[in-house]
């Protein structure tokens, strides 16, 4: 590689503390920039990057922003924000040669806007990367980030750095392909990448609507299953699931569920409902013995589903022409499909997917990866699943569709605290661990776990009196519930703290 030219790339590591160290002996082994510019998480991490790049490349022009210098910790992150806070920190010294920006990706992990926009970045890194003096070097730690968006990092940059040096990704998509082409039109770009006889030049415009469809919208979702193909900045939903039902699109607004004449309520529940169904889509006589359970004519019933349906269109901004851009919520035959736009995000599937990462990190011994997966897991509960459906609707017992998944969920939030508590704890951070005990708390009194490593805390400082109140806030607070047994686990760890 020529010593002025700049690249656009990607360097994959599996621990965070060598994430810069890594990359420095590999990058400097084959291209010497004039400067080098450092992203980090804090004022620590940016020291660390700065000793590095200096004692590894003799580099004397070495300078350091954090995460929040770069705006990229806004809510809601906008990437000409962060585009902007690096051209006026570069500018100044364009003059003094070719340079490289090095980007620390963890930041993808720090807010909730941050991971839901993740896939915004390769299209920056693009960008910045066809000036004539800045190279771009994208961290990712492959243990530490979402499978979402380590698959964002393999289609978004065009050379990837190895041990070897750097090699040309066979998976790299142009930003105007990732973010907006459909997968026909991606597939046409890898073939003819192969070999130039095998591109066909298909138009996403001639494209039926099925073959825009993302696999990974949804954990359950397959690539057979509908997606839509818009061309509209915005059309990317921002679903969020826990606390109250809230659709981001891309601009930053929000859907209004309440269109003249509607019943927020039912159009909510509708939406609700069909995201749990996925591709497969429920019938008009399920949807409308879901909404009107005790209805005596099920004509009557159906007619008034067909004017809900038509209500929920109007607050996602699909018009009642059949051949609508934007057809967001689909009749097939006598079933409905809801069909979100390509690359939608879904908070839950983040949510599950920064547990179960935490747990590989906790049985690895990594405490600093899994406290960053259990914080960001934890900024994403805002609160129980659709809190805001209905009791009567969400508290379905023929089909079930939400009440055992939401609980299931604030289970994995309770788990979230704990596993954190016991980190806190192992480093001392009493107040921290105790922080994430009342949050488990606060929505259950009762949480059995959070009592149990709130006396756990109590013990390790010494305080026999905090244990013993705790263990009689237990108590207390089982007054309020009949026929519940004490736990007995809870019980013995009473005793045992206590002897």
């Amino acid at each position: 590689m020529a010593e002025n030219s700049c690249v656009n790339l990607a360097h994959f590591a599996t621990q965070q503390r060598l994430l810069f160290a890594d990359f420095f002996k590999h990058y400097l082994a084959v291209a010497r920039p004039s400067r080098i510019f450092v992203i980090a998480a804090d004022a620590k991490a940016i020291t660390i990057a700065e000793r590095l790049a200096r004692r590894v490349s003799k580099i004397r022009c070495v300078e350091g922003k954090s995460f929040v210098d770069m705006a990229l910790l806004r809510v809601p992150i906008s990437f000409r924000d962060v585009a902007a806070q690096i051209e006026t920190w570069i500018s100044p010294t364009r003059d003094h040669g070719p340079a490289m920006l090095v980007v620390d990706m963890s930041w993808g992990l720090e807010t909730n806007s941050a991971t839901a926009n993740f896939e915004g970045w390769p299209a920056l890194a693009e960008v910045l990367s066809r000036q004539s003096v800045l190279s771009i070097a994208s961290l990712y730690n492959r243990r530490l980030l979402i499978d979402e968006q380590l698959l964002v990092a393999l289609r978004g940059h065009p050379q990837i750095l190895t041990s070897a040096g750097l090699v040309s990704n066979p998976h790299w998509l142009p930003s105007r392909l990732q973010t907006r082409g459909a997968l026909r039109e991606q597939v046409d770009f890898w073939l003819g990448a192969i070999a130039p006889e095998l591109r066909i030049g298909t138009s996403a415009v001639a494209l039926h609507a099925a073959e825009g469809a993302d696999p990974m919208w949804l954990l359950r979702r397959s690539a057979e299953e509908p997606g839509a193909v818009h061309l509209d900045s915005r059309d990317r939903w921002k679903i969020r699931c826990f606390g109250r039902l809230r659709i981001y699109r891309n601009d930053g607004s929000q859907v209004n569920w309440d269109p003249p004449g509607g019943a927020t309520r039912k159009t909510k529940t509708l939406f609700a409902y069909l995201l749990q169904k996925g591709g497969h889509g429920a019938s008009t006589d399920e949807l409308a013995d879901l909404l009107w359970p005790n209805a005596d004519d099920i004509e009557a019933a159906r007619n008034r589903l067909y004017h809900t349906v038509r209500y929920l269109r109007l607050a996602l901004g699909q018009s009642d022409g059949r051949d609508s851009s934007r057809n967001y919520v689909r009749r097939e035959g006598s079933r409905y499909v809801l069909v979100p736009p390509e690359r939608s995000w879904l908070d839950i599937s983040t949510f599950e997917q920064l547990c179960r990462q935490s747990q590989g990190h906790i049985k690895a011994g990594a405490s600093d990866e899994a406290l960053i997966c259990l914080q960001a897991a934890d900024r994403l509960y805002t609160g129980d699943l659709f809190e805001d459906i209905p009791l009567e609707y969400a508290d379905d017992g023929e089909r079930d569709w939400c009440w055992s998944k939401r609980y299931w969920l604030r289970d994995m939030f309770f788990k979230v605290q704990r596993d954190a508590a016991r980190i806190y704890l192992e480093r001392s951070d009493y107040s921290a661990a105790l922080a994430h005990c009342q949050k488990a708390l606060a929505i259950d009194p009762l949480c059995e776990m959070a009592h149990a490593e709130a006396m756990q805390v109590f013990k390790a400082q010494g305080r026999r009196e905090a244990i013993d109140r705790q263990f009689k806030l237990y108590l207390d607070s089982l007054k309020h519930f009949d026929n519940r047994p004490k736990s007995a686990s809870l019980q013995e760890l009473h005793r045992k703290l206590t002897a």
